[in-house]
């Protein structure tokens, strides 16, 4: 099946792949074995590029096909659900931010299967891709964030910023700074894409 694919593809399908690895080497940082965070920061970093990458030939060789317009929204859904559930296992981030970062993907994943009916595809909106952004680095610096145990997490600095040094300062400020707007735009997009695909919502049907 992979010989078939072409290149955007398979780097999606790497993106998918990469992502229970990731959550393997969460979970060993979990139990106590801090160090791995940096493998894991690595594995995120390779998977997020990936999503780049792919956008970047898809539209420079026009490459479109059906599997990509399925397979790259979930692969996408896939990695920031996996890092934000991870990072709220571990203290790093809120539940309620990651419960609407996940409900928001939900939602729009709806949106998408009644266009997928009328033969439509709900190509992405600017908020969506902004909203990208700021949760795919905003992760990045949260794995790598001091953890809770020693005053890190979401908005520590505000109240922990005397035990923190300069790099580990800067890193919790811009780390808060990218989630709140991740959940900004999260909220953007999901009225955006409700507002201009609503017309596919038939409720009679």
């Amino acid at each position: 099946m992979l010989k078939k694919m072409n290149l955007p593809n398979k780097l999606t399908m790497l993106r998918i792949a990469l992502v229970p690895l990731f959550v393997i080497a969460m979970c060993i940082n979990i139990v106590g074995f801090e160090w791995i965070k940096y493998v894991a920061f690595a594995i995120y970093a390779v998977a997020a590029f990936t999503d780049f990458l792919d956008g970047k030939i898809s539209r420079k060789k026009g490459i479109v096909t059906k599997f990509g317009k399925i397979m790259d929204p979930l692969a996408d859904k896939l990695l920031v659900s996996a890092g934000f559930i991870m990072l709220t296992g571990l203290g790093t981030i809120p539940a309620y931010i990651t419960a609407i970062i996940i409900c928001r993907d939900f939602w729009v994943s709806s949106i998408r299967i009644f266009g997928a009916e009328k033969n439509v595809a709900i190509a992405a909106v600017l908020s969506g891709k902004i909203k990208t952004f700021f949760q795919l680095v905003g992760i990045l610096l949260a794995i790598v964030d001091l953890p809770v145990s020693l005053g890190g997490g979401f908005g520590a600095f505000l109240f922990n910023s005397m035990k923190m040094n300069e790099l580990q300062l800067l890193v919790n400020i811009f780390m808060t700074v990218c989630i709140t707007g991740a959940v900004i735009a999260t909220i953007w997009s999901l009225i955006d894409y409700t507002l201009k695909f609503k017309k596919y919502i038939n409720v009679e049907e």
